[in-house]
């Protein structure tokens, strides 16, 4: 075992380069950990995504200590994934900071290859539609057309997933015009959702829900929305105006027997004009 990369794994003075250190001694086909040395990139994949949600479960909760510690934990997955690469795919961690680096300057145009002439300075708007420009740029040529959505994960939550989906046929020019032309397609939509609800047909049901929260989310791109922020609003919304419910019904000791539809409707409002009224 070398002795040396023990004194970097707990030499804490020498930054990112500790992490490797420490993943490559938990990995030492020798002297490391079973469990670590026989993980590969797949048997591990899922962790990542399951760290990613944590550390947006603390931003989320404004939790300073958890999102340093989250962050820790999804550094830590990326390092073991990078060394693995490293020893089965034949490219170095270097190589993975450099490829990022240029690529994150090549979609920044607008901050490393500013022009003397250049006028205003670039909004944002323009900022996100050179960056699709730019991702496009970089697929042309080498994106298999029979697999046009190839690199659109289809891990992604549904929402997030159809979101992409729409993004990439978008620069097919696949897309609608405007916003109004989708309101149209969500009414039809709704329309097909209401006959097949009267047919009892669960197939036909689900088929045409799905198309409608397509549709949703093709409205949300389109008023610059992000459907998955959005769902979780009224997701938090929801469980508010619950929790205040049940309060209320504990406050009043309302009996089971009394909380007719009627009543929990009379409390639900009395809940949202009091929380309108505490946010205004």
């Amino acid at each position: 075992m070398d002795k040396s990369k023990d004194d970097e794994v707990n030499n804490r003075d020498i930054g990112i380069a500790r992490l490797k250190s420490l993943v490559e001694r938990l990995r030492d086909p020798e002297n490391g950990c079973p469990w670590d040395i026989e993980q590969d990139n797949k048997s591990i994949a899922h962790y990542c995504i399951e760290e990613a949600h944590e550390l947006q479960h603390a931003i989320l909760l404004n939790k300073t200590d958890s999102i340093k510690s989250e962050l820790g934990d999804l550094l830590f997955q990326i390092v073991f994934h990078c060394n693995i690469a490293e020893n089965s795919y034949g490219f170095s961690f270097d190589d993975i900071i450099q490829d990022v680096c240029d690529k994150m300057i090549f979609r920044h145009p607008h901050v490393f290859n500013k022009k003397e002439e250049q006028g205003k300075p670039i909004s944002i708007e323009e900022v996100k539609d050179n960056w699709e420009k730019i991702k496009s740029l970089e697929k042309k040529g080498s994106q298999d057309s029979t697999n046009f959505f190839e690199d659109v994960p289809l891990s992604l939550p549904a929402l997030s997933h159809a979101l992409k989906i729409q993004k990439t046929a978008s620069q097919s020019k696949f897309d609608w015009t405007d916003p109004e032309e989708i309101l149209g397609k969500i009414n039809e939509e709704v329309r097909e959702l209401w006959l097949a609800s009267k047919s009892k047909e669960k197939i036909a049901i689900e088929e045409e829900f799905g198309d409608l929260l397509f549709s949703l989310v093709n409205l949300a791109r389109k008023l610059s929305i992000d459907p998955e922020n959005s769902l979780q609003g009224s997701i938090k919304k929801f469980k508010k105006r619950v929790g205040e419910s049940i309060k209320i019904i504990e406050t009043e000791k309302i009996p089971d027997d009394k909380l007719t539809d009627g009543k929990l409707l009379e409390i639900w409002e009395q809940v949202k004009k009091l929380l309108k009224k505490n946010e205004s």
